[in-house]
């Protein structure tokens, strides 16, 4: 599996859909206790940009990148990485554990934003082998190797947290978060809970009007 390539369809990809849906109630649930739920997200290396999609249909302003991933579901939603945009949070999953250098990326990121929040792959029972090109999945050794990294790269580390998980959901953020609060928030019956209970306005009926003007001005017109 070539870098960043995490995203691209196999054969043995079976979780593209089921995937998204689980990572948005955690996402959803840290987004409403540690964050601003008015502000402007990022799914990094989002692959087809499912995630993106359903994160603007519960009601939360999400934008896609991914350079090696055909944006199939969040077309229009393209994130600026330039640096002019600033990004409340920024998620990242089954990302890291396919880089060569995770702080490079870790570095860009916190240009973009003060968090990222990141899931790597669960893949325990596979054999080494099977991950061609790739890495085995992050496990709590890694994440802690990655923030060791990052708080000696110059820049990257200065001022940022470490906040862990109990599940396979990490934090690292420059902002003053319970670690306490943050392992509740991202237990699954818990998120499942909160997904339901405290409901967002779908950005949906926006996006298809902004989808709908973009088709009548031609395919090179941006929203």
């Amino acid at each position: 599996m070539a870098e960043s390539n995490g995203h691209l369809m196999t054969s043995y990809d079976l979780r593209g859909v089921s995937r998204p849906s689980a990572n948005s109630a955690a996402t959803k649930t840290v987004i409403d206790a540690f964050f601003n739920q008015d502000g402007r997200f990022l799914d990094f290396d989002g692959g087809y940009g499912v995630f993106t999609r359903w994160m603007r249909d519960v009601g939360y302003d999400f934008w896609h990148s991914d350079a090696h991933c055909s944006n199939l579901f969040a077309q229009g939603f393209e994130a600026d990485l330039s640096g002019a945009c600033r990004y409340e949070l920024v998620t990242s999953f089954e990302v890291f554990e396919h880089l060569s250098d995770p702080t490079e990326k870790v570095d860009l990121l916190f240009k973009l934003t003060d968090s990222i929040f990141l899931r790597p792959s669960y893949c325990r029972n596979l054999p080494r082998q099977s991950i061609a090109g790739g890495t085995l999945a992050l496990n709590m050794a890694s994440i802690f190797l990655l923030h060791t990294q990052v708080s000696k790269s110059s820049g990257t580390g200065i001022g940022t947290t470490y906040v862990a998980s109990g599940s396979n959901f990490h934090l690292l953020t420059r902002k003053h978060i319970s670690e306490r609060w943050f392992r509740l928030a991202v237990r699954p019956r818990l998120s499942k809970v909160m997904y339901l209970l405290r409901r967002r306005s779908s950005l949906q009926p926006r996006d298809f009007q902004a989808a709908m003007d973009r088709a009548k001005k031609g395919p090179t017109q941006r929203p």
